[in-house]
């Protein structure tokens, strides 16, 4: 399920200057390129270039005997890694950044370098369970999944149905245990490009959100993202 890392920062930022101090920053073997978006003004778009070896690569996304037989050939043919490439986003008026995730380790890899280059500290978003709570009241048209912690002597307990948000046992649960709610799971209510279209949205505590794949349309539109984003930030900042 593809899934983004946000990140909050305090350090004020032009749009320019993070350009000027991301775009083709070149590290050991990987690089930056960073551009304004043409969308948002107040957002840049950051791509981390970054080689992988083709053999890990390729058992990543094959069967082992597909696998061996395409390793094999690129390998003669004189193809020992591949140029991989990893999104972020830097939102200026939310003050946030997003990894579009990969691995931990590449994850960590990025926030490090962005944290050198651009002399900030990135910290992880996170959301509280008054929150979530706020973000499916307001902005999900069904709530589809739940995942609670600590609840009776369960480290977790997970609740998923149709329109939970009128589920009495979860419902009970959240009145008794206001602040134990580690995810939620929700239809988004926000205007898509493609009207027809439906996919559920995980919100969770760590400030990581994960979408439900549609076919071969793994990720949504940046359109849609950023609607999904204000709605945790707004969320976040009402008192």
């Amino acid at each position: 399920m593809p899934a983004i890392s946000i990140f909050s920062f305090k350090k004020n930022f032009t749009p320019q200057e993070i350009c000027k101090l991301l775009d083709n920053k070149k590290l050991k073997d990987s690089w930056f390129n960073a551009k304004q978006s043409k969308y948002f003004d107040k957002e840049v778009f950051i791509q981390y270039w970054y080689y992988e070896d083709v053999e890990e690569f390729v058992k990543k996304v094959l069967s082992e005997e597909d696998a061996y037989e395409l390793i094999s050939f690129l390998k003669q043919n004189g193809k020992t890694r591949i140029l991989r490439c990893c999104y972020c986003f830097i939102n200026l008026e939310t003050k946030t950044l997003e990894i579009y995730r990969g691995t931990d380790q590449k994850r960590e890899e990025i926030l490090s370098a962005l944290e050198k280059f651009l002399d900030v500290k990135f910290e992880p978003l996170l959301i509280k369970s008054k929150v979530l709570k706020k973000i499916y009241l307001k902005h999900a048209s069904e709530l589809k999944k739940v995942v609670l912690k600590n609840l009776d002597g369960l480290e977790l307990e997970i609740l998923v149905g149709n329109s939970l948000e009128q589920n009495k046992f979860f419902n009970d649960c959240l009145k008794k245990y206001p602040n134990n709610l580690k995810s939620i799971t929700f239809r988004p209510k926000i205007n898509f490009l493609n009207s027809n279209t439906k996919y559920n949205v995980t919100i969770g505590e760590n400030g990581i959100i994960s979408f439900s794949s549609e076919g071969l349309f793994r990720w949504r539109p940046r359109y849609e993202i950023r609607q999904i984003l204000y709605a945790i930030h707004c969320c976040n900042n009402i008192k």
